[in-house]
C-alpha cells in the first residue's frame, strides 16, 4: 500500500526457537482442516511464477497484489511479478467476488493456482492478510513489531475457506490502533483509522461521529430566533443543551445538513444523528406525551432519526443513520422502532462497565437491554468501555471480559463493536489489547488466551517468559481480590489506592520486570518494549507517593519520566493534556513539598 509501512519496517524478524528459556512460538491463527493442495512460489530463491490480476484491476486488487508482493520479498528475497490479464506463469490469482460482500474473503486452489478472492472494498486485501497471518504465520503486532518466517523456498499449502465477518465496525479504540496501516494489516475497521478508499476504505462517519445535535443545529445560528428547536425545561424556558427532537423544523434542518454532508463526502458509510453528551429530556407537551406513551426518551430521539433515515434512504440506500442508546435514551420504546437503515449505538455505561468494569456484560443490566434492542433492531452497534478513564496507565486485568463481551454482543446481532480504551495516547497494555481484540472482532471464535500468548511470545521474544509471568500475576489478582474488584470504588475510574493494589502485588510485579530486563539483555528494542509494559506499575507508585513506594520514590519518578517522555505520553487521564502538571506534583511529593 502507499502508506509508509516500508519506512518503518525494521529489524524485527527473528527465530523464536533461538531461546531455550521459553516455549517456541506457535501459530495460533492456523486454520483448521487439510490443505487444499501445495503450490510452490519460490524454490531456493528462484521464482516459480507471479501474481495475476484481472484485465482491468480495481485499485483494491492492485493494492492487494502489491502488499503480497512486498511481504513475499521480505520473507524470501524474491520479487513476484504482477500481471494484469491472463498469465500462464501465474501461481497466485487475486480477484473480486461480489458474493463475499464488502470485506469477506475466500482462499482456494484452482488449476494449480492459489486463488485469493474478496469483497468489493477491503475483501481482497483481507484475503492477502488472512493468507499471511493464518497460513504462513506472519504477525503485525505493532508498527515496529513484525514477525515473518524467513526462507528461500516458499510453498503455499492453504486450507480452502470462505469467511465473511459479522461486524462492520471492528474498533479497538486505542490510539495505537488508529494507524491505518496497522488497521489494514490486522483486519480492523475503525472510523478513526482513515484507510484510503483505493486501499479498501473504512467505516467513515465523515465528521458526524456521535453527540452531533449541536453540530447539525448550531445554537448560535438558531436559538435566538427559534428557541422552540431546543429542549424545554421544567420552568418552561428553553436550553441549548439538547434539541427538541420531535420539532418538525428540526428534522428539516437535520435532513438538509446530512444531505449536504453526504454530497461533500461521497464515501461516507454511516452518520450519527444523536443527542449531545448531556442528560436532559425535552419537557415540551409533545415530547412529554410521547415519552409517557412509549416509556422511553428514545421515542423522541427516534422520531427525529427515523425521519432523517426515511429521507436519506432513497438517495443513499447504503448509508446508515445511527443514534445513541445512552443514559436517558437507553430503554427500548414500546412501539416505536428503528427503520431498517438505522443503527442503534448501545452504550455499556451505567448499566454495566462504568460501575462493574470486571463483570461480563451478560452478568450486568446491559444484558437485558441488548437482548431487547436486538429483538427490534438487527443493526446494533456497541460502545463498550475498557480502560480506567481517570488513570489511563492503571493496571487493568480485563482482557477476558473484553473477549466475553465481544462474543455476547455478536450473539445478539451486533453489527459493530467499539472498545473504548486509551484513545488519547499510550495506555495500559494498549498494544496487546488492540492486537488481541482486533482478532476477536474479526473472528470471535478464536481463543483470547492463545492470542495473548501469541502476542507475548512474538512481541517480547527473549523476555517473553517474564511477561507471561506478569500476565499470570494479573489473572491471579482477579482471583485473589474478586470481592474488591466486583464493584471497585469509583467503578471503572477506580483509584490507585484501591485495595487490590497491595504492596505484595507491586513487589512481585517489580521482580518480574527486573527479570524481564535481564532476559532482554542488550537488545534495545526489547528493553524499550519491557519498559513500556512496566509503565503501569511505575505509575501506581508515582500516584501513591513516598509512603507507599518507599525510599526509591524519587528514582521511580525519574524512571517513569524517562519512559513516558520516550513514549510521548501527554495524557494520564481523559481530558486535556495533564502529564506535565502531574509529573510536577510527583516531584513535589518527592521533595517533601505537597502540592
Amino acid at each position: 500500500m502507499n502508506l509508509s509501512f516500508r519506512s518503518i519496517f525494521c529489524a524485527v524478524l527473528f527465530c523464536v526457537a533461538c531461546s531455550s528459556a521459553r516455549a517456541e512460538w506457535t501459530n495460533t491463527l492456523k486454520p483448521l482442516g487439510r490443505p487444499a493442495g501445495h503450490v510452490k512460489i519460490v524454490k531456493r530463491g528462484q521464482l516459480q511464477g507471479g501474481i495475476q490480476l484481472p484485465a482491468q484491476p480495481t485499485p483494491q486488487e492492485t493494492n492487494a497484489a502489491v502488499e503480497l508482493q512486498h511481504w513475499v520479498k521480505e520473507m524470501t528475497g524474491a520479487t513476484l511479478p504482477i500481471n494484469a490479464g491472463s498469465s500462464r506463469h501465474a501461481v497466485l490469482l487475486i480477484r473480486t467476488d461480489a458474493s463475499l460482500g464488502d470485506e469477506g474473503y475466500a482462499i482456494a486452489i484452482e488449476h494449480g493456482k492459489v486463488v485469493l478472492s474478496g469483497g468489493k472494498t477491503r475483501g481482497v486485501v483481507n484475503a492477502v492478510y488472512a493468507l499471511l497471518e493464518e497460513d504462513l504465520g506472519c504477525r503485525f503486532y505493532a508498527d515496529d513489531s513484525i514477525r515473518l518466517p524467513q526462507t528461500n523456498t516458499l510453498v503455499l499449502a492453504p486450507v480452502a475457506r470462505r469467511f465473511i465477518p459479522q461486524l462492520k465496525i471492528r474498533d479497538p479504540y486505542y490510539a495505537c490502533a488508529f494507524d491505518p496501516v496497522w488497521s489494514v494489516r490486522n483486519r480492523a475497521n475503525s472510523p478513526s483509522a482513515a484507510v484510503p478508499e483505493e486501499q479498501g476504505g473504512h467505516m467513515d462517519y465523515a465528521g458526524m461521529f456521535v453527540h452531533t445535535a449541536a453540530q447539525m443545529v448550531p445554537p448560535d445560528q438558531y436559538f435566538k430566533d427559534h428557541p422552540e428547536y431546543f429542549a424545554q425545561q421544567a420552568d418552561g424556558t428553553r436550553t441549548t443543551a439538547q434539541l427538541c427532537a420531535t420539532e418538525p423544523e428540526v428534522a428539516r434542518i437535520v435532513i438538509a445538513y446530512v444531505r449536504k454532508m453526504l454530497q461533500d463526502h461521497p464515501h461516507t458509510k454511516i452518520v450519527s444523528v444523536s443527542k449531545n453528551d448531556v442528560v436532559l429530556s425535552c419537557l415540551c407537551p409533545r415530547c412529554t406525551a410521547l415519552r409517557t406513551a412509549e416509556g422511553s426518551d428514545m421515542a423522541n430521539q427516534l422520531t427525529l432519526v427515523n425521519r432523517v433515515a426515511e429521507a436519506i434512504e432513497a438517495e443513499h440506500p447504503d448509508v446508515l443513520i445511527d443514534t445513541l442508546a445512552y443514559l436517558e435514551t437507553i430503554q427500548v420504546p414500546k412501539t416505536m422502532w428503528p427503520r431498517r437503515n438505522v443503527a442503534i449505538r448501545l452504550c455499556n455505561d451505567s448499566v454495566g462497565a462504568w460501575s462493574y468494569p470486571f463483570q461480563r456484560a451478560d452478568q450486568c443490566d446491559v444484558a437485558k437491554l441488548v437482548q431487547a434492542w436486538s429483538a427490534v433492531c438487527h443493526r446494533i452497534y456497541i460502545w463498550d468501555y475498557n480502560v480506567n478513564f481517570s488513570h489511563y496507565l492503571a493496571p487493568m486485568p480485563n482482557l477476558d471480559i473484553m473477549a466475553a463481551n465481544i462474543r455476547f454482543w455478536t450473539t445478539n446481532h451486533a453489527e459493530g463493536v467499539m472498545l473504548q480504551g486509551g484513545y488519547q495516547g499510550p495506555a495500559e497494555q494498549d498494544q496487546l489489547k488492540s492486537w488481541v481484540t482486533a482478532k476477536l472482532l474479526w473472528n470471535p471464535s478464536w481463543d483470547e488466551n492463545a492470542l495473548t500468548r501469541d502476542f507475548i511470545e512474538g512481541h517480547y521474544r527473549a523476555a517473553a517468559s517474564a511477561l507471561l509471568e506478569y500476565d499470570r500475576l494479573l489473572r491471579r489478582l482477579r482471583v485473589e481480590h474478586a470481592t474488591e474488584m466486583a464493584a471497585p470504588p469509583g467503578g471503572i475510574r477506580y483509584p490507585m489506592d484501591a485495595p487490590f493494589f497491595t504492596k505484595a502485588f507491586m513487589s512481585e510485579a517489580a521482580a518480574i520486570f527486573a527479570r524481564a530486563r535481564q532476559l532482554a539483555g542488550t537488545d534495545e528494542v526489547l528493553l524499550r518494549r519491557v519498559d513500556r509494559a512496566e509503565l503501569p506499575l511505575l505509575y501506581v507508585n508515582c500516584v501513591r507517593g513516598p509512603d507507599f513506594a518507599g525510599p526509591e520514590y524519587a528514582a521511580i519518578i525519574q524512571r517513569f519520566e524517562q519512559i513516558a517522555r520516550r513514549e510521548k505520553i501527554q495524557y494520564l487521564q481523559e481530558g486535556g493534556p495533564d502529564f506535565e502538571d502531574k509529573l510536577a506534583g510527583y516531584k513535589a511529593l518527592a521533595a517533601g513539598k505537597v502540592r
